[in-house]
């Protein structure tokens, strides 16, 4: 079968490479949509020699193995990558993503692949039957908009509250979407100011002025003079917590949806937080009952994502994709394996 790996120095290969074994008790997946994540983009320089990424994943059932029947060859489904316990200590307190099966679990070998091994308990946890009207693009979205539903769970969001996202990529977008969903008013800050204007006319944001003087005036402003109740920084954590520090109110939250570089240190006034009764939190990745609500999301069209995706490629192409991502002329990129 045909896969794209990664090499340590970052570099990409489009190979020839041998399609993995039935697992037992599991199923193999065509795959028909696989995302390129953020997260993989940052861990292109970090992987060893072979390795295959991508985890945004929706396919075809091409073969289960004997006593598996919650799917049928033939099926389409969409399928997250990690699996937690759901009885640890992590899994107990809220913290799925924590738990040490959610970080050893995985798709074999990854989604950068025309044919990926998928276990039971996965298939079991946290897939999902495709339905006739829904394109296997917009399936594939499933999984990074169940990091949102929980980063939205964990953030206890009351309606009425106003909540600044900084920073739409795809994640961002999805965030203020779903803050709108549940009923926030949400302000939108990005560097792109196509970005905060697609914002508004797709998820009714309201876009904040880039410059920093009139910044400061607009959010006092929106906020009678407060700060936000919330800030989430959906890109750029580093750059920008000292950014959300300065927007959010006395006792306000600081979210964090998006970290810095293996090794890059962050540097900001303690007191900031201290003084002002800050809580500073962050999400990482979904969970089982999160990946349920966004399927849900999805299919129900009561979040639309297709705008979102802003290229369909062949595998082959991957590097055209991840150029568009990084230039930021794409949101997100889906790769279609079958058509390489």
């Amino acid at each position: 079968m045909k896969a794209v790996t990664a090499d340590p120095s970052g570099g990409l290969h489009y190979i020839e490479m041998p399609a993995p074994a039935l697992p037992e008790g599991g199923a193999l997946l065509r795959v028909t949509a696989v995302g390129i994540c953020g997260s993989d983009l940052v861990k292109l320089g970090h992987t060893a020699d072979g390795t295959v990424l991508g985890h945004e994943v929706a396919g075809v059932i091409i073969e289960t193995a004997p006593g598996f029947t919650r799917f049928s060859p033939g099926d389409r489904v969409t399928t997250a990558h990690h699996i937690p316990c759901g009885s640890c200590v992590y899994c107990n307190g809220g913290n799925e993503s924590q738990c040490l099966q959610f970080r050893e679990t995985n798709l074999h070998p990854g989604g950068w692949a025309e044919t990926i091994a998928v276990s039971g308990a996965h298939l079991n946890a946290v897939a999902f039957p495709i339905p006739d009207d829904m394109d296997d693009a917009v399936a594939s979205l499933t999984e990074p908009l169940g990091c949102c539903v929980r980063a939205i769970r964990r953030s206890e969001v009351k309606p009425g509250a106003r909540i600044a996202v900084i920073g739409l990529g795809p994640v961002g977008m999805m965030l203020a979407a779903l803050y709108r969903h549940a009923g926030a008013r949400v302000f939108v800050l990005d560097r792109i100011e196509k970005r905060m204007d697609e914002a508004a006319a797709w998820y009714g944001a309201l876009p904040l002025p880039t410059e920093p003087s009139r910044l400061a005036e607009a959010s006092r402003a929106a906020t009678d003079g407060l700060g936000f109740d919330q800030i989430v920084l959906a890109a750029g954590a580093g750059a920008t917590l000292t950014l959300g520090l300065d927007l959010v109110r006395r006792g306000g939250k600081v979210h964090l949806f998006s970290g810095t570089p293996e090794g890059e240190l962050t540097r900001f006034d303690l007191n900031a937080i201290y003084k002002r009764e800050i809580t500073l939190f962050s999400t990482y990745s979904s969970s089982p009952r999160d990946l349920a609500v966004a399927f849900d999301l999805i299919a129900t069209r009561k979040i639309a994502c297709e705008n979102l995706i802003s290229k369909r490629l062949p595998l082959s192409r991957i590097e055209e994709g991840i150029r568009a991502i990084r230039s930021g002329d794409a949101y997100k990129v889906v790769l279609e394996p079958a058509r390489s």
